[in-house]
């Protein structure tokens, strides 16, 4: 039962932490045509609750306000317009047309800068408003306190950056991730407080003492590179060290009997034309195919199954606390089976229906990165 709700979660978020970006992309379209018809319908309302325009029958001349000079009519806009289409045109058929493309954008620029230029100097001529003083304030109003400079946010943005790797990859990271999300708060937290209390005491004495620059935090930064360093080290496998079969300081043999399997593996022969047996090496999980997947990869990039009838399929997931699973899709795209998730290192066997013949490609759900082809016959 909690199994089922754990793998339930883990689906939920993955739709979340690695969306269907393909799918997205295509509802774009409709996500346009869904605001521009209620921006029609919001503009329509109020156009209906407006008041009636008070029309006269004389027309009224416009006149600026003193010192006020709006410029006359121009055709420069139209012309720099012109000369960005002419751009566009030579970056997409390049040649001359580009060349000529370019130099139509500066010679319309310039024609722009020179009436701009030519509009500045009439005004300089006409001032009929007075110069006002210039006012230099020599700091912020009394009663109104500003914060001083801080590391921070920059700090909380890498600890956040850190979380977001961690519910990629999952495992250690994750855990990093958290850790350095926590501290990184903590200490704005800290600041924050410090910059409260001097506040309350300016509202007693009627002075705020401003609070020193902050040293560099390298302390901080350390520990941040150094949860970082340790959870991918830790994610990766290198500490503690692993043999070939993804045990940890275990030996060729792994266990007597010399089976070499994972932790959560099946004992099977697996010798060819056994009944259930993979074809694998000694001590692979009894089922007509077999996939590992470690180091966030899947081991095998092909597999083969009997295609017209159920199968039994063997994930191991070899990698601690990262969950996996094992999802066939058809040459379309569509998926036709797709097996439970499960955090490693833990071996289950997927009951998968009967499917035509054919190649189709197995991914995971959780990390969309890990493909292989498979091969129905």
């Amino acid at each position: 039962m909690l199994e089922d709700l754990w793998n339930g979660f883990l689906e939920l978020t993955a739709q979340f932490v690695i969306p269907d970006w393909g799918a997205l992309v295509a509802l774009l379209p409709v996500f346009v045509f869904v605001l521009t018809v209620v921006w029609l319908a919001m503009t329509f309302l109020r156009l209906l609750r407006a008041p009636k325009a008070q029309r006269g029958k004389g027309r009224v001349i416009p006149r600026n306000p003193p010192g006020v000079h709006l410029p006359g009519p121009s055709f420069a806009p139209i012309f720099g317009a012109v000369g960005v289409f002419l751009l566009f045109v030579g970056i997409v058929f390049p040649g001359p047309i580009l060349l000529l493309g370019a130099i139509a954008l500066v010679l319309t620029l310039i024609y722009w800068l020179t009436e701009s230029v030519r509009i500045f100097d009439h005004d300089l001529g006409v001032q009929s408003a007075p110069e006002l003083p210039a006012v230099v304030h020599e700091g912020p109003p009394p009663g109104v306190h500003l914060p001083g400079p801080t590391f921070r946010p920059f700090l909380g943005a890498i600890g956040t950056g850190m979380l977001m790797l961690g519910l990629v990859f999952g495992g250690w990271l994750l855990a990093a991730g958290v850790l350095a999300l926590v501290a990184t708060l903590v200490g704005w937290l800290v600041d924050a407080g410090r910059e409260y209390r001097n506040a309350e005491q300016a509202d007693t004495s009627g002075h705020l003492e401003s609070l020193p620059a902050p040293r560099w935090p390298s302390f901080l930064f350390v520990a941040l590179a150094v949860l970082l360093i340790g959870g991918v080290v830790l994610q990766a496998g290198w500490l503690p060290p692993r043999d070939v079969n993804g045990g940890a300081g275990a030996s060729a043999s792994g266990a007597p009997g010399g089976s070499g399997a994972p932790p959560g593996a099946p004992a099977g022969s697996g010798a060819p034309g056994e009944p259930g047996g993979s074809g694998g090496p000694p001590g692979a999980p009894q089922a007509d195919a077999v996939v590992h997947a470690m180091n966030v990869a899947f081991v095998e990039t092909t597999l083969t199954a009997p295609a017209g009838r159920p199968f039994t399929l063997a994930f191991v997931n070899e990698d601690p606390g990262t969950p996996h699973n094992v999802e066939l899709k058809d040459g379309s795209g569509a998926s036709v089976f797709k097996g439970a998730i499960f955090a490693g290192p833990d071996t289950k066997v997927y009951d998968v229906p009967s499917l035509p013949a054919g190649a189709y490609t197995f991914v995971c759900s959780v990390h969309p990165n890990m493909t292989g082809s498979a091969t129905l016959q």
